[in-house]
């Protein structure tokens, strides 16, 4: 695999080969089909957690730029990065009333 970590393909293959899906994974976990394949594509430490362990590679090898050597997560949390609600949009609301 590369320096950017494994490529997506990879890491479904590596569980089809393995005789099973994320899908089956994930179900067996109790979570809905697509968490774990929501994962491939944004970092979701549980889930991203949960196929590092079923495929015996450390996370910072699957994703070395989502997380560090211990397993944490590397940069700003998702609640953190709370996006600010557009000024346009408030405008528009409170001119509502005016009309």
């Amino acid at each position: 695999m590369t320096s950017s970590g494994w490529h997506r393909a990879d890491i479904v293959a590596a569980f089809r080969k393995r005789g099973t899906t994320l899908a089956e994974v994930a179900r067996e976990r109790g979570l809905c089909d697509s968490a774990l394949r929501s994962a491939l594509t944004r970092p979701r430490a549980p889930s991203n957690k949960i196929i590092s362990e079923f495929l015996k590679v450390p996370l910072h090898v699957l994703w070395p730029n989502w997380f560090d050597r211990e397993g944490h997560r590397i940069g700003p949390k998702a609640s953190s990065r709370r996006r600010k609600a557009s000024s346009q949009k408030r405008s528009r609301k409170l001119n509502r009333g005016r009309a």
